[in-house]
């Protein structure tokens, strides 16, 4: 005879949730939708200053970066993928009108291998990363462990990306301890 163990499902839980885990707080949110001019970063993230600098001077030119969004929208986890192949995209939102199909033309990228997105429209756990870029990582891995989400009954985060990344102080506008990212990890 086969023993069933009765689970109770996990529920997905309502717009602001906040589930406590440590010192770290995350809130359920739905992320975009947002329009966005996107540059791929392949490789190491420790090279990603190049790829924003790029992608910055290019949005500058054209009147798109002033005030905008930026987003980080990561696609390999680099504790599973080698550096030299990871993916990245960074992204600077921009208004609807400019990203119209019959508008792209103004946005000659010459040699840029831009592409224009709708990222989001998606729910997530979002949490606050505060401090040095060499420390997102552990932000990630907390961010991961789910028995807190399980204890409060709850949908956890999906454990693999994409995920996304909102700079509130922008890559190169703040110094490095200073960062501030919200993470949006959606889920399943």
């Amino acid at each position: 005879m086969a023993v069933h163990r009765r689970t109770d499902p996990l529920t997905a839980p309502a717009r602001d949730t906040v589930v406590a885990s440590g010192q770290q707080l995350y809130t359920f949110d739905q992320f975009g939708p947002f329009s966005v001019v996107c540059l791929r970063h392949s490789g190491s993230f420790r090279t990603l200053d190049r790829t924003w600098s790029r992608l910055l001077a290019y949005t500058e030119s054209h009147g798109l970066a002033d005030g905008a969004r930026l987003v980080g929208v990561v696609y390999d986890d680099p504790a599973d993928v080698p550096p030299e192949r990871l993916r990245y995209d960074a992204c600077v939102c921009a208004p609807d009108t400019v990203l119209r199909p019959d508008s792209r033309d103004l946005l000659d990228a010459g040699d840029l291998p831009l592409r224009y997105e709708t990222l989001g429209g998606l729910w997530a756990w979002r949490t606050t990363h505060r401090g040095a870029f060499d420390t997102l990582s552990a932000t990630y891995r907390r961010a991961l462990h789910t028995t807190a989400f399980r204890q409060q009954g709850v949908v956890a985060p999906c454990p693999r990306p994409p995920f996304y990344e909102v700079y509130r102080s922008g890559p190169g506008a703040a110094a490095d301890a200073e960062a501030e990212i919200d993470i949006y990890l959606p889920v399943p």
